[in-house]
């Protein structure tokens, strides 16, 4: 068994360790994880960031990606997630993963030193989003790359503040903040997954990229 095969036995929310395995097997179903990290274009010896890692889902699948000689930030600001997140990654000795503890509007990433960043379902909990994504594109290697994936709202024409507090957020919203934050944009799937049964439902995946020249 892999490592993650065994990680995925342990509680993701609090619950019992098989209702947790059974819910992360049918997130397996349709979250895509072969396509979201080949667009992160990550292998082993990658270093790679997971910000809002919660209970460790992608952290681990990460982890296994790069193998030893690779690295995972895992960065959370919830205490009870970095708790469960740590209690997860002692057990399964995952021990190429740091897990930080971030701000509100800093992930505490060291500088040019990834080369890629995720962020899944999380950017619009992101209340200092414009200096969260200014502090990724720094902690990227020119030419890193970012991925991110959350829910599309019911209504796009919404506003912002309406998006988010439904914990939802446009495409299009968070094509215009990273391009306003210095990233080019590489890819869009305003329709990347559907989540099989979830009340979310639609997923898109944007694929951003801190420019190649230095100084970009």
């Amino acid at each position: 068994m892999t490592r993650v095969a065994t990680a995925i036995l342990v509680a993701a929310t609090g619950l019992s360790g098989g209702l947790a395995a059974q819910q992360e097997a049918a997130r397996d179903g349709w979250q895509r994880v072969p396509d979201v990290f080949a667009a992160l274009e990550i292998g082993e010896g990658s270093h790679v960031a997971d910000i809002g890692a919660g209970s460790g889902y992608f952290t681990v699948r990460l982890a296994d990606q790069v193998g030893s000689s690779g690295r995972v930030y895992a960065v959370e600001i919830d205490e009870s997630s970095l708790r469960r997140l740590r209690d997860r990654l002692d057990d399964d000795g995952f021990a190429n993963v740091e897990v930080i503890r971030g701000e509100v509007d800093d992930p505490r990433l060291p500088r040019a030193a990834l080369d890629a960043v995720l962020v899944v379902d999380a950017y619009h909990e992101m209340t200092q989003h414009q200096a969260m994504l200014e502090r990724m594109r720094e902690a990227l290697v020119p030419g890193g790359r970012l991925v991110m994936l959350d829910f599309s709202p019911p209504d796009p024409s919404a506003s912002r503040r309406e998006q988010t507090a439904r914990h939802r957020i446009a495409i299009e919203i968070a094509e215009r903040e990273l391009v306003e934050a210095g990233f080019e944009i590489r890819a869009r799937d305003a329709d990347f997954a559907e989540a099989d049964g979830y009340r979310r439902s639609h997923q898109w995946m944007l694929v951003a990229g801190r420019p190649a020249d230095p100084d970009g």
